[in-house]
């Protein structure tokens, strides 16, 4: 049986390979893909969050800690263990409308979000509602645009009394190395 090996090459497109052995002396990054079974898509879609729901129609596969639907990035696994992916999130390029709650920082706290810096409170201007560890947006105050994505690390009632500290820790913003 050949394997095919999926390379990112400097200019981050992907190509297949068959023969490894050409690519061990290049500095091009090697990691496999593989499809998910039909349970793994099941039990993720037990997991997902309302309009991120995935069909047996869809080619699914999961590489590098990131799970694709039709080739395009789609989930980020956060958390799993040896058989099942028990956390996911969704990808920026990959925004559904759906019932996930969000935050909305100001104008300065924009240039630490991009650096991947977690949400301070003084830097929320909105918050909706929303309970501890859920996942939420980190959207833009003036423009409503999604920055980031983290998990609040407090309840949105908990949040609106304090005044400083970290209460969103962030998973993945624009630009990062996911992205």
């Amino acid at each position: 049986m050949i394997k095919f090996y999926y390379i990112r090459c400097r200019i981050h497109s992907w190509t297949k390979f068959k023969d490894f052995t050409k690519l061990y002396k290049s500095k091009l990054i090697i990691f496999t893909m593989r499809h998910l079974s039909n349970k793994e898509i099941k039990g993720l879609n037990e997991i997902l969050f309302p309009g991120y729901e995935l069909s047996k129609k869809d080619t699914i596969t999961e590489g590098d800690d990131i799970i694709y639907r039709n080739g395009e990035k789609y989930l980020i696994v956060i958390d799993k263990n040896k058989k099942n992916i028990l956390r996911v999130i969704p990808h920026l390029k990959s925004l559904v409308d759906s019932g996930i709650k969000s935050v909305y920082v100001d104008h300065g706290a924009i240039p630490f979000i991009m650096k991947g810096a977690d949400i301070m409170r003084p830097g929320i201007q909105k918050i909706e509602e929303f309970e501890k560890g859920e996942t939420i947006f980190i959207k833009d105050e003036e423009h409503s645009r999604v920055l980031a994505v983290g998990e609040a690390l407090f309840s949105s009632e908990e949040m609106t009394g304090m005044e400083k500290g970290i209460v969103v820790k962030v998973y993945h913003f624009l630009g990062d190395k996911i992205y």
